[in-house]
């Protein structure tokens, strides 16, 4: 069943790589998040107890870097799958991975409207390290490759309540 599933994976990532409507891109930014920070950080876990287990969130400012796919989907539309890496300091910081998949709608020429699901997995975390979410933002296209961007997540479950992004971006 894994060789199935595996080899069906393959062949869908052999056919978006041969799409000739995709482009490869980097982005960074700032973003502020608020989460769970019993989940996230073992030291909290021993300092603390179980006493505030479930009413301490944490809110602090971190970064965030990636990469990302983009596929012209129809006149308008384009997919955009992405795999980032976020770090926020502090005593109860975490360190996540992301994988957000956008849908982005252009409304005027060269803004666009995005909304999708997406996975984080805290690489620190004790429990709860999967978090789903949903992703809502904006785009600009400053110049033919350069964007800006502005995005919430929604925290669905797990140690994310949400964030929101701000940063910059390029496509190849």
């Amino acid at each position: 069943m894994k060789k199935i599933v595996l080899m069906t994976m393959a062949l869908i990532a052999f056919g978006f790589a041969n799409a000739q409507d995709m482009r490869f891109g980097v982005k960074a930014g700032l973003m502020a998040s608020d989460y769970d920070a019993f989940s996230v950080d073992n030291k909290y876990h021993r300092n603390i107890g179980n006493y505030y287990r479930n009413s301490y969130n944490e809110s602090n400012i971190g970064i965030y870097v990636g990469g990302l796919l983009e596929f012209d989907l129809a006149d308008k539309f384009k997919l955009q799958p992405e795999l980032t890496l976020s770090v926020v300091p502090g005593d109860f910081g975490y360190v996540a991975v992301g994988i957000p998949v956008m849908l982005k709608y252009s409304f005027f020429d060269k803004f666009y409207a995005m909304a999708g699901p997406g996975l984080n997995f805290a690489v620190n975390a004790d429990e709860d390290q999967f978090s789903p979410s949903f992703n809502l933002g904006a785009s600009y296209d400053v110049m033919q490759d350069f964007y800006v961007e502005v995005r919430g997540d929604i925290g669905l479950g797990g140690y994310l309540n949400h964030n929101v992004h701000a940063g910059v971006g390029y496509r190849f």
